[in-house]
């Protein structure tokens, strides 16, 4: 099984980011797993990161509704950042909104659009595939 580097949850719901870090322990599938409560903050740091030359994480969760920037203001402000290209994004959310599904596909992002709660099944299969 492959194991990454670094994995990222950006998701201001603490009970889902309380899970998805005890699936990653259990999963032991990540060097490193760290998690941001909004856009601003998690941009701050790749913009950061990219200014030292530093890697950004293998695989980014990122939640849609959160206060400060929404995941869109951090998926396009990221993606102007270089080398984010090669970083995999998985869209997570509880909207029903086809507003929000039309932006997934404008981005490509539609075969990694996730329903929240995601669960250890979902996750872990995810992983194995990646």
């Amino acid at each position: 099984m492959k194991m990454f580097k670094e994995i990222t949850i950006i998701d201001d719901d603490k009970i889902q980011v309380f899970l998805f870090l005890k699936f990653m322990e259990k999963m032991d599938k990540a060097e490193i797993v760290s998690s941001f409560v909004n856009g601003k903050e998690a941009f701050d740091e790749m913009k950061e990161r990219s200014e030292n030359n530093a890697s950004y994480p293998d695989i980014i969760f990122l939640d849609l509704n959160m206060p400060v920037w929404d995941g869109w203001l951090f998926y396009d402000e990221f993606k102007k950042l270089p080398n984010s290209d090669a970083i995999t994004i998985y869209i997570l959310t509880s909207s029903l909104s086809s507003v929000d599904n039309d932006k997934a596909i404008e981005r490509g992002l539609n075969e990694k659009y996730l329903n929240k709660p995601l669960n250890f099944e979902q996750l872990r299969e995810l992983l194995q595939n990646k």
